[in-house]
């Protein structure tokens, strides 16, 4: 029996009552609108921690974080879409640990960076929106709003990545076969 084509369908047929047809995923990259969005999302960020710098008072962290998020987001953009090796030089074997590496600390930096922001936007959750406060304490309040919901999509992604990753690890250590018995001087 000869393998399937890559291109055309599989039909699997499970007994009498089931069928499945499998269609061959084609690799592509990402798609431009993916990238426009993307970029949207950054641009908005450096806007708004821009033009409402000396907007917050009583926290003048949050548009500190809008900035830096964008930051760490421009600078994880080489890493997800340079490719490791080149196709036509000989790569070199130290290369390989260093983008690694590079991407762990930009991701580990943004985990932080994005705990840093929650502790800052919810520390003052419910602010106080008047600029002519007796105290001089307040938040613009499209500042706040637009951090507050920054916040909560990058927590609510970073729990989906998490999940993903211990349902991996546990269907893992769930399908790893167990060795079979063997004699005492089999395993050595």
């Amino acid at each position: 029996m000869a393998a399937p084509s890559e291109s055309r369908p599989v039909t699997v047929t499970f007994g009498a009552v089931w069928r499945l047809q499998l269609d061959p995923q084609t690799s592509r990259p990402p798609r431009l609108s993916v990238c426009a969005k993307v970029a949207a999302v950054i641009l908005a960020r450096t806007i708004f921690g821009v033009v409402y710098l000396k907007d917050c008072p009583q926290q003048p962290n949050i548009p500190i974080y809008l900035l830096g998020l964008a930051l760490v987001h421009l600078i994880m953009i080489p890493f997800m879409n340079v490719p490791r090796e080149r196709d036509t030089a000989q790569p070199y074997v130290r290369s390989r640990f260093i983008k690694p590496c590079l991407q762990l600390l930009v991701g580990l930096s943004s985990i932080v960076w994005i705990l840093a922001g929650s502790v800052w936007v919810f520390s003052i959750y419910k602010p106080n929106y008047d600029p002519a406060a007796a105290d001089g304490l307040y938040c613009n309040k499209t500042l706040y709003t637009f951090a507050f919901w920054n916040v909560v999509w990058e927590l609510f992604s970073l729990f989906v990545v998490l999940a993903i990753l211990c349902k991996g690890l546990l269907c893992y250590m769930v399908i790893t076969p167990v060795p079979t018995q063997r004699e005492f001087y089999g395993n050595v």
